[in-house]
């Protein structure tokens, strides 16, 4: 059984390639469905976010790797491989283990302690369940990276303070506006993100809220909890001059805002500027706004000037944080390296046996005149040699199972004795 991790994330890979290979919410069950198809017996989870897209996978054999992964995505998002595969990470088995609790515990974050990836991961990992791609393995590793995570942010203070995406998208709001009581704040989505950066803002002192979204129903809602209105999504133009801060976090795969929008909203507002803030992966305003005066756009990765100070601040937790994530990784590969040892121990046993069971029907025809209860004696006898030879190597293997070597010694097994070892057993799981 093997583990493998492969993705992208803001520093590896440019808003521009990350864009072209996100997934949304509707496209997932598909690729999911794509991967255990043409991998059987394997699982996946996949895990798309502004900031990141990852895919995890399992398998009892060589089948999944690194270039069959590429493969995946390229074919999935009709790409080929030479425009993103150097921006792509892979990880596998121990350092998979420990990417994902480093993930899920925010400490690879664009904003390190931010809780937002916690509940992203959950869901990722309850949509994989829910198209039946999780088994045994990948359900216990995303079970122990979620109570992992949930130790962390409890036994140490990396959440403290601005430690959202959202709450840094509020930063650069201030540093245009210094008032938000007057401002009135067009927000375009009502996903979490939108909900949280309507929050903050309003936590600040707007007043007047905008929201737009292709369900008016969920519009309605958000802009009824914070006293908003709620727009039609066809009337999203039309209402653009009004708003001095536009936020969009939508999963449209194309411009929801163009640069004729924005030109006619500043000519209709004579000139007073206008703030864009764009968390969407892809991108929800074509980037060419930014050239129109008084217009200050900032997309996910602009915020990366905010980022530094707040890892900064958090250095010395983050030591804390990799000594809890290093115990639990270990924990985890024990409990991964057993599930190859019994197995391997199984099929050496078998072997055993079987050489057991030849010699003896190789005996019995040479001891014609034997009775019955004797040649019963000799079989028992045979049959517990064979136990007595086996019982060191077994518990010798759950030993290097526990301490990380379980790998080493079923290969050695398979070398020793000559033993082609199946995963049959690993499949069943």
């Amino acid at each position: 059984m093997n583990l493998h991790t492969i993705g992208f994330n803001h520093k590896s890979a440019p808003i521009e390639i990350r864009e072209k290979l996100a997934f949304n919410a509707s496209s997932i069950p598909i690729a999911l469905s794509s991967l255990t198809q043409s991998f059987p017996s394997s699982e996946a989870v996949i895990l798309s976010t502004c900031n990141r897209v990852e895919v995890y996978g399992a398998s009892p054999d060589d089948s999944l790797n690194k270039e069959s992964l590429l493969d995946f995505f390229s074919a999935f998002h009709g790409l080929p491989k030479e425009k993103f595969a150097e921006h792509m990470y892979h990880y596998q088995n121990l350092n998979a283990v420990k990417h994902l609790f480093f993930v899920t515990s925010s400490l690879d974050s664009l904003v390190v302690g931010e809780s937002q990836i916690l509940s992203q991961v959950k869901e990722a990992y309850m949509t994989a369940t829910a198209e039946e791609a999780t088994g045994s393995i990948l359900n216990q590793l995303f079970q122990r990276a979620l109570s992992v995570a949930k130790d962390i942010h409890t036994r140490t203070n990396i959440s403290k303070g601005k430690v959202s995406v959202s709450t840094v998208a509020v930063e650069f709001a201030i540093k245009i506006f210094k008032d938000f009581s007057d401002k009135t704040v067009f927000i375009i989505g009502a996903g979490e993100m939108c909900e949280l950066v309507l929050k903050h803002l309003v936590e600040k002192g707007t007043k007047t809220a905008i929201v737009a979204n292709r369900s008016f129903d969920k519009a309605q809602a958000l802009a009824d909890e914070y006293q908003g209105k709620a727009i039609n999504y066809e009337s999203l133009e039309e209402y653009l001059p009004q708003a001095d801060i536009i936020i969009s976090s939508t999963s449209a795969p194309h411009y929801v805002i163009h640069t004729e929008h924005i030109k006619q909203a500043i000519k209709a507002r004579r000139g007073n500027p206008m703030l864009l803030i764009d968390i969407a992966v892809p991108r929800d305003i074509n980037p060419e706004i930014a050239r129109i005066d008084n217009v200050y756009l900032y997309n996910v990765d602009d915020l990366q000037t905010v980022v530094n100070k707040n890892i900064d601040d958090r250095e010395s937790e983050l030591h804390q944080c990799q000594i809890i994530i290093e115990k639990e990784v270990e924990k985890f590969m024990a409990w991964f390296e057993e599930l190859k040892i019994g197995p391997a121990i199984a099929q050496l046993r078998n072997h055993f046996h079987k050489i057991g069971e030849d010699e003896l029907q190789r005996l019995r025809p040479k001891l014609d005149n034997i009775a019955h209860e004797e040649w019963e004696h000799i079989v028992y006898s045979v049959q517990r040699t064979i136990n007595k030879i086996l019982h060191k190597p077994a518990r010798v293997g759950k030993e290097k199972a526990k301490n990380g070597g379980g790998y080493k010694y079923v290969e050695t097994i398979k070398s020793l004795f000559g033993i082609i070892y199946h995963h049959d057993d690993e499949k069943k799981r």
